[in-house]
């Protein structure tokens, strides 16, 4: 038999509980807008391919290159960001 209360559940915390808090919403916006270049990159890549005269199937192979390469560099950038401040 235990002398001890059970602990209590954990608060709810909300989207909007967490976005309401200061800087928050400002510090996602300006994440999301400085990503968004990570994303379209693929994007214009294959259509700058193509605009080329090259086949979709080079683009496609470029925009995999692309993300393979970035997918590589990036914990890398992270560290020395990290190391260097």
């Amino acid at each position: 038999m235990s002398l001890t209360a059970p602990p209590a559940p954990a608060p709810r915390i909300t989207y909007g509980a967490v976005l309401g808090s200061p800087y928050v919403a400002r510090l996602l916006g300006g994440t999301l807008t400085g990503r968004l270049p990570n994303g379209m990159a693929p994007v214009a890549i294959l259509l700058w391919a193509t605009a080329s005269g090259s086949s979709i199937a080079f683009g496609g192979l470029l925009s995999a290159l692309y993300g393979l390469s970035s997918s590589v560099v990036q914990p890398v950038k992270g560290c020395l960001m990290d190391r260097h401040r």
